[in-house]
């Protein structure tokens, strides 16, 4: 299944490549592959246009990949409500183009669980054997991310087979806590509830209940907070303190696109590691 659509701006690269999302990897042709539920699709430009094709695809598709996406979101209005933070607004038009995915609520919080102290490479080869062993075959060597359902019979010594090690167990009790009707509930949840419930969850502590309200269930007021986050927010703001206080700071400071801060900081951060040279600077005047 092939169709155009229309979402303007989007730059895959910024937006797929910042380590929000596991299972997408860039072509050789600079095209991006990944799964949505129980589709394989690619990504690419066609005469100004975003190109779609969806292994074995649905009518539903281009709503589906449109969500995905989040091609809703006005991003101008949105960078310019950010750009009157002055650190942010020298640097913005740089990521004009990043946009947060909206990924499955169930498959983002398994995969978040799963991403704790661990690297992306590990985090997304443990989402792939957890995958290849229990989702549904997509195409030839490709798995759809199994469901609450796919992994409620699961034992924790086969899930440990995937190489999760101790998050085999946090994994196999989601599982058993969750299903379509527990997500329904909580997406009617405004982001402090569904952040206080998600952190019930076994596995589930601040910095995962936050991903999972951002990526997942959209919540754009959302503000995780890992080292890369720390650093930017120490090096730009002069301030450290607890996960408490850093949110807090960030809530105020930008309340409802706080989760649009996050990702230039996020992606800002780690272009500065790897040059001498960012976007973002510090300003003495301003330390809000």
């Amino acid at each position: 299944m092939r169709f155009t659509l229309e979402i303007e701006p989007l730059d895959l690269d910024l937006t797929l490549g910042c380590g929000q999302v596991f299972r997408w990897s860039r072509t050789g042709r600079g095209d991006w592959i990944g799964p949505i539920g129980r589709h394989l699709v690619t990504l690419g430009w066609e005469n100004g246009r975003l190109s779609v094709s969806a292994q074995p695809g649905e009518t539903r598709m281009p709503a589906r990949v449109s969500e995905f996406l989040r091609a809703s979101d006005d991003i101008m209005e949105i960078q310019s409500t950010l750009s009157g933070d002055s650190v942010l607004s020298s640097g913005l038009e740089r990521f004009r183009g990043l946009r947060i995915v909206k990924m499955d609520e169930w498959e983002c919080l398994a995969s978040y669980v799963l991403a704790t102290y661990a690297n992306i490479p590990r985090i997304a080869k443990m989402i792939d054997e957890v995958s290849m062993r229990f989702g549904h075959e997509i195409v030839d060597g490709v798995r759809s991310f199994p469901s609450p359902s796919d992994l409620r019979e699961a034992s924790v010594g086969e899930l440990q087979k995937c190489g999760l090690g101790y998050r085999a167990k946090y994994l196999h009790s989601i599982s058993r806590c969750i299903d379509r009707a527990e997500i329904r509930r909580l997406k009617l949840l405004e982001y402090r509830d569904l952040r206080r419930e998600l952190m019930t969850l076994p596995g589930v502590g601040e910095k995962v209940a936050d991903c999972v309200s951002l990526f997942g269930f959209g919540k754009l007021d959302a503000f995780p907070i890992d080292v890369w986050i720390e650093r930017a927010i120490s090096r730009l703001f002069n301030l450290e303190g607890s996960y408490k206080t850093i949110r807090g700071f960030a809530t105020q400071r930008w309340g409802d696109f706080a989760g649009y801060a996050q990702e230039y900081l996020y992606f800002n951060e780690r272009a500065l590691a790897k040059s001498s040279g960012c976007e973002f600077s510090r300003c003495a005047q301003d330390q809000g």
